[in-house]
């Protein structure tokens, strides 16, 4: 009842002004019209730049569920606009909705700017009849001026930098793969927007650019959680949006903006020495991808491990009995003869992590029915089932993360691994890189809709798992980098950042997490890897922070690749001689040398310079240029601080700042 006073004395006090409206502090300056018949953001004045659009757009849409069936999608023009107000250090705005024959239903609208505030915070709240849902919102959406120069960085895998759209629309789903972060940016020569939500519980959600005019739009779209409206039928949004701009380059803006937030969150509040991380996992530099259990495998395996050293891992793909991507969740018996192989390439000092999927079932799988996967399966709210195809072109269908039938699965099928082959970890794929689904199946232990309740639900299964199953040398690991799982995995593999022609990839997320995560690979591996490709891979890794490889041992060491192997085993062996600065040291940025320092284009990829460079700092604040040469040649080059270094061929070198 507290809260329904409270909104609507905070509603009773907005009303259309002729003024315009302004918040102010010392950081930002905003001016909404106060003489318009629609909502609409004048300026929006941050170190000198006012970056708001010419023309505006409709702030927020929202979906309403009617208590006969009704579903609207709402606009601003759908509803009758009453201005806004200044209160205290907010500016609020009024919508009202007709609804079962009133207009005593509400859009709220707020915009804070108190003095301690670095950024403007956009919040929204709406109230609606008894046995109405707000079941999908899109808030904030705000235009932004477009400079002919901007590009656009987007949290897909380690980070992508794409041209910004004209028209049409990028976006990134949170949290998985393509959306890593709760982050957008668009970079120009002026300097840098910046766009985020501070959601501490990681609800699923969508961020948008996109292309109007002459304007770029940011905004995020989130299906809803039922149990965000509450019986009086209010619904507020759970987190805080926030925007603004700097004349710093796109890395200062994340370093300032969004870490400081980041390391607050629960995922990234303790170091990798405070989490507890299976020690093999920090020991570790390179990883190997075997793939099946025949001879041959194992004859690369041995080799490998031999060649690298021991504290290798092992991230061992289709030892099952069955076709890899089929017959989830069903995986024993292991292939005949793998057990052997796992015993013998630990004893030989190697650790072993087989693959699993964390997140699907194949219906056609017999234990779809004998373990009743139908109660299980995430379902839309039609009632059918979520279904992903991939290369084996099996249909497997998305299965609820907080199904008491699948967690006991995954509980079982990691126990088994562990104790019956005697592993020192597993993999579950897809948990940290597919993204989540609403959910309305009856009868599952969550609210109908989105919402916080799929990363919960992953979060209460492994934090009870890593209990249960796991002892603390054992690792648990999984596929991409979805920051609030970050926590729960000991390594995290990231391997589907975009790298086209069109979209470079950038190291936003080591900018923010590198001394929180553990994380391996920098993309899929080329099936050609001797025409620059993997040497590009493993100059990026290493400057990155990532632990190298995760490449198939009998493609490595075949003949026509052995600069490749080689080159790999050097870089190894320096992060291995370096763990001060990549296991719990912070990366600050990269950086080309300057100097005689040449091109080349690599495949598949982009135009590089074939030496690279990189700021590290450790964890005691001791700051290092770590520089990795790919060339045959050795080359002079200029690091940032002036100074000349000779970096040999095919090798990496670091030097103190």
């Amino acid at each position: 009842m507290k809260r329904l006073l409270t909104l609507l004395l905070v509603l009773a006090s907005v009303s259309a002004y002729a003024e315009d409206l302004v918040l102010e502090n010392n950081h930002a300056k905003l001016v909404f019209d106060g003489d318009s018949k629609t909502f609409c953001i004048k300026n929006f004045f941050m170190e000198g730049m006012d970056i708001a659009a010419s023309e505006t757009t409709p702030p927020w849409e929202i979906e309403l569920l009617g208590p006969r069936g009704e579903l609207a999608l709402i606009k601003p023009a759908m509803a009758f606009y009453d201005g806004g107000a200044i209160k205290n250090d907010s500016a609020q705005f009024k919508w009202r909705l007709l609804l079962d024959g009133s207009t005593e239903n509400f859009v709220l609208m707020t915009v804070s700017l108190a003095p301690e505030m670095l950024l403007p915070q956009f919040s929204i709240s709406v109230i609606v009849p008894k046995g109405w849902t707000v079941t999908q919102a899109e808030y904030p959406r705000i235009a932004i001026k477009r400079p002919a120069d901007a590009k656009v960085i987007l949290p897909a895998g380690y980070g992508a930098r794409y041209a910004a759209p004209a028209n049409g629309w990028l976006h990134a789903d949170y949290p998985s793969c393509t959306g890593s972060m709760q982050l957008t940016m668009m970079e120009s020569k002026d300097g840098t927007v910046f766009f985020s939500t501070r959601d501490d519980d990681g609800s699923q959600k969508t961020f948008f650019i996109g292309g109007e005019g002459e304007n770029c739009i940011f905004l995020q779209k989130t299906v809803c959680s039922y149990d965000w409206t509450d019986q009086l039928g209010i619904f507020q949004l759970p987190w805080d949006a926030v925007i603004g701009f700097t004349r710093d380059g796109w890395e200062k803006t994340a370093l300032k903006w969004y870490r400081p937030w980041a390391l607050t969150t629960k995922w990234a509040r303790r170091t990798l020495e405070e989490r507890g991380i299976a020690p093999w996992i920090l020991a570790s530099d390179v990883w190997l991808r075997p793939q099946g259990a025949t001879p041959e495998t194992m004859t690369a395996v041995r080799k490998g491990i031999k060649y690298f050293g021991k504290g290798i891992g092992l991230h061992w793909y289709q030892w099952h009995h069955n076709a890899f991507d089929t017959d989830y969740p069903d995986y024993f018996p292991a292939n005949d003869g793998f057990k052997e192989m796992v015993a013998e390439a630990q004893e030989m000092g190697a650790h072993v992590t087989p693959y699993i999927n964390g997140r699907l079932w194949d219906t056609g799988n017999h234990t779809y029915a004998e373990l009743n996967g139908a109660e299980a399966s995430c379902r839309r709210r039609d009632g059918t089932l979520y279904t992903e195809i991939y290369g084996s072109k099996v249909l497997n269908t998305v299965t609820c993360p907080s199904s008491p039938i699948w967690q006991n699965i995954l509980f079982d099928l990691n126990r088994q691994i562990l104790d019956s082959l005697g592993t020192h970890g597993v993999y579950m794929d897809q948990i940290a890189a597919a993204k989540g689904e609403p959910c309305y199946a009856d009868g599952h232990p969550h609210s109908p809709g989105g919402g916080e309740w799929w990363h919960l639900a992953y979060r209460k299964m492994l934090q009870k798992m890593r209990e249960e199953v796991y002892t603390p040398e054992q690792a648990m690991t999984t596929e991409e980098n979805a920051e609030c799982y970050m926590d729960l995995f000991d390594m995290m593999l990231i391997v589907n950042s975009p790298h086209q022609a069109w979209v470079e990839m950038v190291p936003l997320f080591p900018l923010i997490y590198s001394d929180r995560c553990v994380y391996s690979g920098f993309t899929y591996i080329p099936w050609t890897i001797n025409d620059g490709s993997l040497d590009y891979i493993t100059m990026k890794s290493l400057l990155w922070g990532s632990q190298l490889g995760w490449v198939d041992p009998v493609s490595l060491f075949k003949k026509e690749n052995k600069t490749q192997a080689e080159f790999l085993k050097a870089l190894g062996k320096f992060r291995k001689a370096n763990h001060n600065i990549f296991v719990g040291g912070h990366f600050l940025g990269e950086f080309v040398p300057g100097g005689e320092n040449p091109e080349a284009d690599i495949p598949g990829y982009q135009k590089t310079h074939k030496v690279m460079g990189a700021e590290w700092e450790t964890a005691k604040g001791r700051g290092f240029y770590i520089i990795v040469n790919m060339d045959n040649a050795d080359h002079q080059i200029t690091l940032p601080d002036g100074r000349n270094l000779v970096v040999k061929a095919r090798e990496a070198k670091k030097q103190s700042k």
